[in-house]
C-alpha cells in the first residue's frame, strides 16, 4: 500500500527512543579515575538482523543502530536540548529554510571529500517519490528544495511553507557519501559515509564488526578518533533473546545491553545505565463511520471505565510512568505535560449511566445495543510487543465487557497490523504506540486524510480545536510554539480522540564504558572504554 512506509516508520521507531542517564555503580565503571583503554573493543547487541543497510530506505530501529556507526548527521542534538556542531559547523534558520555551512576537511570512508552537493543530494533522494523512502514525510518534510554551493560549503533546504522544526528534522538525517548515492546497491550490505567507524565484517544474523577511522576529527561538538578510551573496534552481535544478552553482559562478553524484561532485575543494582523513554500505552478508537468510536458518548464512556494506573503497571511490567505528551523521543524540542488532568478517573458506574443516557442499553445477553446495532468492537495490538501488551489488551477488553460491550482482542504482527489499520479498516480499537520526536510529525496521524482517502489519519479523527491549534503552532519557530502544541494535544485528549496513559523506561546497561545517547542509540564518537 502507498501509505504503509509511513506507519512502518511510526511502529519501527518505537525502540529508537532515548533518554537521560540514571546513575549506578557498574562493576568496572568507566569515567572517574578509571584508566582509559587503549585501542579496545566495544561489544554490544541488537535484537534482530538489520537487513538492508541503506539509511534512507529504512526506519527499523535495528538497522538505524548499525547505520549509526557508519554515518554522521549535520547537527548533534543532546538530550538536554542543546544544538551542537557536527558535519555542519553552523546554520542559519528562517521560517521556511535552513542553511548549513559544512565543516572543512570532512572525508568519506572511501577517501573522497564530502561536498555540499553530496549533502544536498541526500535530501533530494529522500523527497523524490520514486525512491519510496519511508523517511519522507515522517522524519523529513515530504517536500523540500535542496541547493548547494560547494565553494562556500553551504547547503540550503527550503520548505514550501513555514516549518517550525526544519532544523530539528533535517539536522538528524544520516548523510551518505556520493558513491553510495550514485549506486545505492553499495549501501545494502555496507556503508559509504563519514562516520568514525567503517564496516569491515558482516555475518548476517550473527555479528557486524567495525574498525575505527583514525583520521576522524569532525565528531559531534569536536570529538576526534584519538581521544583516550575511543575503541579501535566495535562488534555488534545479533542477539534476539534478552536472557542471553543479560548473561553475556554478566559474563563480560558484552559491554552494553538493553534489557527490558524480567532479566533487568539481575542487572539494575550492578551496572550503570542510560534510560530510554517511549510511549507504550496509547489507545485509539476507530471513528470511521459505522464504528462505535464514531459516537462521542461511547468514546467517553469507554475511556471512563478504564483504570489507567492499573493499565500502566500491566503494560510496562511495573517499570513505566504516566505519559506526558505524544512526542516523547529524546532529544525533544518541546517538553510539557499535556496529559496531566486529562485522563478520566475510573468510574464504571458513571460510564454505564452515560451509555444508558446515550441510548446504548443492555439486551437479554448483557450486550448493549442502540437502534438494532450491537455495541461490539475488536481491540487489536502488536503481537510482537510481548506478554505485557497482550495482558493490557485483555484487561481493557474485560473491563469493557463488564460495561456491556462485546469486546474481543486480536494480536497481529506488524505487517498484518499495517494492513488492518490502513487497509481493511476492520478494527474497533487499537493499542498503537506511535513514537516520534517532534509534535509536528504526529499531525498526519491525528488529522487530515484518512486511510480510505490515501492518508494516515489512522483513527479518522476530526478535531477542529486540534487543527486550529496546530495551524497556529506551525507559524511559530521551535520552542516558541510549544504552548500551542500542548494546547493541540489537550484538545485531542479532551475529546477522547487519543487515550495516552503509559511510557516505558528502557535501560541500556553499561559495563566499563561511558557514552552519550542520540536519537538512534549510542553516539559512536562519544564511546569511551576503561581499562579492565
Amino acid at each position: 500500500m502507498r501509505i504503509a512506509p509511513a506507519l512502518a516508520a511510526a511502529l519501527a521507531l518505537l525502540l529508537a527512543a532515548c533518554g537521560g542517564s540514571d546513575g549506578g555503580d557498574g562493576p568496572s565503571e568507566a569515567g572517574g579515575n578509571a584508566e582509559p583503554a587503549v585501542d579496545g573493543t566495544f561489544t554490544t547487541a541488537v535484537a534482530a538482523d538489520p537487513g538492508n543497510l541503506h539509511p534512507h530506505l529504512t526506519v527499523l530501529a535495528a538497522t538505524r543502530a548499525i547505520d549509526n556507526y557508519l554515518y554522521d548527521k549535520l547537527v548533534y542534538f543532546t538530550t538536554d536540548g542543546e544544538e551542537l556542531p557536527w558535519l555542519a559547523e553552523s546554520w542559519e534558520v528562517t521560517p521556511e529554510s535552513v542553511t548549513y555551512t559544512l565543516r572543512d576537511g570532512v572525508t568519506c570512508s572511501d577517501g573522497t571529500p564530502l561536498t555540499a552537493t553530496d549533502v544536498a543530494a541526500n535530501f533530494q533522494f529522500v523527497v523524490d517519490e520514486a525512491n519510496v523512502s519511508p523517511v519522507r514525510g515522517v522524519l523529513i518534510p515530504p517536500v523540500l528544495t535542496a541547493t548547494a554551493d560547494d565553494a562556500a560549503r553551504t547547503v540550503t533546504l527550503t520548505a514550501p511553507s513555514p516549518d517550525p522544526f526544519l532544523l530539528q528534522s533535517t539536522g538528524e538525517l544520516f548523510i551518505v557519501c556520493k558513491a553510495g548515492l550514485d549506486d545505492p546497491s553499495l549501501l545494502e550490505e555496507a556503508g559509504i559515509g563519514t562516520g568514525m567507524f567503517e564496516l569491515t565484517d558482516v555475518v548476517r544474523d550473527d555479528h557486524y564488526t567495525f574498525q575505527r577511522r583514525d583520521d576522524y576529527t569532525w565528531g559531534p561538538d569536536g570529538a576526534t578518533a584519538d581521544e583516550p578510551g575511543t575503541p579501535a573496534t566495535v562488534n555488534i552481535r545479533v542477539i534476539a533473546n534478552e536472557s542471553t544478552a543479560a548473561n553475556l553482559l554478566l559474563s563480560g562478553e558484552l559491554d552494553a545491553a538493553s534489557v527490558v524484561g524480567p532479566d533487568r532485575q539481575r542487572l539494575e543494582q550492578s551496572y550503570e545505565q542510560l534510560t530510554m523513554r517511549a510511549v507504550v500505552g496509547e489507545l485509539f478508537l476507530n471513528q470511521a463511520a459505522g464504528n462505535p468510536g464514531a459516537d462521542d458518548a461511547v468514546r467517553a464512556a469507554l475511556a471512563q471505565a478504564l483504570d489507567y494506573d492499573e493499565l500502566m503497571s500491566v503494560i510496562t511490567g511495573g517499570y513505566g510512568q504516566r505519559s506526558e505528551s505524544l512526542a516523547i523521543i529524546d532529544p525533544l524540542v518541546c517538553r510539557y505535560d499535556a496529559v496531566d488532568g486529562q485522563l478520566p478517573a475510573p468510574d464504571a458506574e458513571a460510564a454505564a449511566t452515560a451509555l444508558d443516557d446515550a441510548g446504548w442499553t443492555a439486551g437479554s445477553d448483557g450486550v448493549r445495543g442502540k437502534d438494532g446495532t450491537r455495541l461490539e468492537l475488536e481491540l487489536i495490538y502488536n503481537s510482537t510487543r510481548g506478554d505485557t501488551t497482550a495482558a493490557a489488551a485483555e484487561l481493557i477488553a474485560s473491563t469493557w465487557t463488564e460495561l456491556g460491550v462485546a469486546a474481543t482482542t486480536r494480536g497481529l504482527p506488524p505487517t498484518e497490523y499495517n494492513e488492518v489499520v490502513f487497509g481493511t479498516g476492520s478494527w474497533g480499537a487499537a493499542l498503537l504506540p506511535v513514537n516520534l520526536r517532534l509534535p509536528s510529525q504526529m499531525v498526519p496521524f491525528l488529522s487530515g486524510a484518512t486511510p480510505a482517502d490515501g492518508g494516515v489519519n489512522l483513527a479518522s479523527i476530526d478535531n477542529p480545536d486540534y487543527a486550529a491549534a496546530v495551524a497556529e503552532a506551525m507559524t511559530l519557530p521551535g520552542q516558541e510554539g510549544c504552548d500551542k502544541w500542548m494546547e493541540a494535544e489537550q484538545a485531542l485528549f479532551a475529546a477522547n480522540d487519543v487515550l495516552l496513559f503509559a511510557d516505558e523506561t528502557i535501560p541500556l546497561f553499561l559495563d566499563g564504558v561511558t557514552v552519550e545517547r542520540g536519537g538512534d542509540g549510542p553516539i559512536p564518537a562519544t564511546i569511551r572504554l576503561s581499562a579492565s
